[in-house]
């Protein structure tokens, strides 16, 4: 009976260390968190190495000239052309033209749709050719968008 009792004793004791053990661990988790400021962030690709090369000033200059084409900064720009990535930059100028002609188009059409327009005798024609026009732009902005990704 003695030894009964004496193994769940220490049975119920090992128990409660293994409880504490776990709440502390707890606590020291969670206190790890607060000093970080929070859940662990993702790990940004950080541009951490340097490297630096000697070149002529004309050399120097050529590159200047073919960045300043580009609104990026010469680092970022000799980045891209190292890993030939491509520079699409005005691309972007082009898509707002067309989400503003597409725009317009929409325009176009809820004033055709008015009543004051009805002189036209080709009135549905018109609206078609320019709902199919808005389409075809948003298809081709959508296809863009699709193969970034």
């Amino acid at each position: 009976m003695e030894k009964n009792f004496l193994q769940e004793f220490i049975h119920q004791v090992a128990k409660e260390n293994e409880a504490t053990i776990a709440q502390e661990k707890r606590r020291k988790h969670f206190q790890e968190l607060g000093r970080k400021g929070g859940l662990k962030t993702k790990e940004n690709k950080k541009l951490d190495k340097v490297i630096s090369i000697r070149m002529t000033n004309s050399e120097y200059y050529v590159l200047v000239q073919k960045q300043e084409k580009y609104p990026l900064k010469l680092s970022a720009y000799i980045r891209n052309v190292l890993f030939e990535k491509e520079l699409k930059i005005n691309e972007f100028q082009t898509d707002e033209i067309l989400l503003q002609y597409g725009t317009h188009f929409k325009k176009i059409t809820n004033l055709l749709r008015n009543r004051e327009w009805n002189v036209f005798e080709n009135k549905k024609e018109i609206l078609l050719r320019i709902e199919n026009l808005i389409e075809l732009i948003h298809q081709y902005l959508y296809s863009k968008i699709k193969k970034n990704e």
